[in-house]
């Protein structure tokens, strides 16, 4: 479970968040909705590491990961992917987000069974499904 208590958070002397709380129970999905600049990314920012909050606690399943470094919330098992069209162009759908599991596959973290992920994303997006030998350069 993710839990942000009381968070706030900014850049330099921009505060962004003041004091915001969300709790994410563990296998349920919580959106963040709201116009540009609201901090929805300032959120994700100071949860994965990014950026250090100036107040609050964030915990993930019990253990507090705020001002932890990235890599550091990312091996505990919570990431960030930010927004953007980044993607290996020349690669297919199917190996970027093979990507994704490189720690697994690693053994940096439990590698689990990596192939019948995959194809339950493919089975969440069914359009990456029919394009995962496309180039993903071509999306």
């Amino acid at each position: 479970m993710l839990t942000i208590a009381n968070l706030s958070a900014g850049y330099g002397k921009v505060q962004v968040l003041h004091g915001i709380s969300i709790e994410v129970p563990k296998g349920k999905v919580v959106t963040l909705i709201g116009s540009n600049g609201a901090g929805k990314t300032t959120t994700m920012r100071a949860v994965s590491g990014m950026i250090t909050p100036s107040s609050g606690q964030i915990t993930l399943n019990g253990e507090r990961i705020d001002g932890m470094e990235s890599y550091s919330i990312a091996k505990r098992g919570l990431a960030h992917a930010p927004e953007g069209r980044r993607v290996f162009a020349t690669m297919s759908v199917t190996d970027n987000l093979r990507l994704g599991a490189f720690p697994r596959l690693t053994g940096s973290r439990p590698r689990g069974d990596v192939d019948a992920d995959l194809e339950r994303a493919m089975e969440l997006f069914p359009r990456l499904k029919e394009r995962r030998e496309q180039l993903a350069g071509t999306l």
